[in-house]
């Protein structure tokens, strides 16, 4: 049981920086596509 617990804390310690870098990168590549193509200005 405690070996159970081990690899599934193993796993999270990995899983969970996986998951917030990929998040990030994300983020990175939406704020970089709209630097690079900025919406239309409405104007009246």
């Amino acid at each position: 049981m405690d070996h159970a617990v081990s690899q599934a804390l193993q796993l999270m310690a990995i899983a969970l920086p996986t998951m917030f870098g990929i998040i990030l990168l994300f983020i990175g590549v939406i704020n970089l596509l709209t630097s690079l193509f900025p919406g239309r200005d409405d104007e009246p």
